[in-house]
Parts: C-alpha cells; sequence; structure tokens
C-alpha cells in the first residue's frame, strides 16, 4: 500500500463530501456529519485493504516459518507477491 495513494483517496472522498454540502447550499450538523461519514467511509476501506495486505503477509510467513519445503521459484513467487502487496 501506498502512502501518498491512500491520503490521496482519503482527500478525494473529502472533497467529494464537501462538494456535494456546498451543492446543497446548506452547512449545519447534519451535513458536517455527512462530511465526517465520508471521511470515516474512506479511512475504513483504506483499513480494510492494509489489514487484508497483513493476513496475506501472515500466511506467507507462517508458511515459510513451518519448513514448508519450497523450489526457489516458488519462494521467489511468494516474495514478490509480499512486495507488490505492499506498494
Amino acid at each position: 500500500m501506498n502512502k501518498q495513494q491512500a491520503y490521496n483517496r482519503i482527500a478525494t472522498a473529502t472533497i467529494k463530501a464537501l462538494k456535494e454540502q456546498q451543492e446543497i447550499g446548506k452547512v449545519n450538523q447534519l451535513t458536517t456529519e455527512a462530511v465526517y461519514l465520508a471521511i470515516d467511509k474512506a479511512f475504513s476501506q483504506e483499513y480494510s485493504q492494509l489489514f487484508s495486505q497483513i493476513e496475506q503477509l501472515k500466511t506467507t510467513v507462517q508458511f515459510i516459518a513451518n519448513g514448508q519445503e519450497l523450489e526457489s521459484t516458488q519462494m521467489v513467487t511468494l516474495a514478490q507477491q509480499c512486495l507488490s502487496d505492499l506498494k
């Protein structure tokens, strides 16, 4: 997961929610709450992706830690998958 991309997605969701509230023409407690909910949803989506990647990495490390016999090409493939998930 790229930190900058995650921040950009959260900022985009926030700006979208702000624009929608501006189009309504009123800013009050309900519209402010809508913006907060959009931010919360964006953070939740980012955390969900991060937790999914962590689980994949955990499974890979457990597989290796358990002494599973792997060919060198399989180890390279697992390592490449882990690294690509972290981008």
